[in-house]
């Protein structure tokens, strides 16, 4: 795993393939997670709300990961998801082109509401 200083130098090593995707989910994170805070956690982009990571997303070897640490929120939408490979909190797109941002847009807005809410 290389380390890298922030989100822009994490976006800029990617596949360029998928740059783009990676650069679209940042900017939907920023702008749906009102309150968060950005930060580089176990080597990926990582959004933090009162010191716990609540959503992440990397660009591994074989695929692009989307980590909703809020099973409410993903448990919400699994079978939307159900095309995909699906963890406990980790949605693996192994194309680019798999990503509903959409989607993702309305997990992002729910993951920023209140539990419970």
């Amino acid at each position: 795993m290389t380390a890298h200083e922030d989100v822009d130098a994490y976006i800029a090593a990617a596949a360029p393939g998928r740059q783009e995707a990676l650069r679209t989910i940042r900017r939907d994170c920023l702008d749906l997670l009102p309150g968060f805070t950005e930060e580089i956690r176990h080597g990926m982009p990582t959004y933090v709300r009162d010191g716990e990571p609540e959503l992440s997303f990397a660009s591994q070897k074989q695929y692009l990961s989307l980590y909703v640490q809020r099973p409410d929120v993903l448990e919400r939408h699994r079978d939307e998801l159900a095309h995909l490979d699906v963890g406990r909190s980790c949605i693996r797109y192994r194309r680019v082109d798999q990503i509903d941002h959409e989607l993702v847009r309305t997990m992002l807005t729910e993951t920023a509401a209140p539990r419970g809410g």
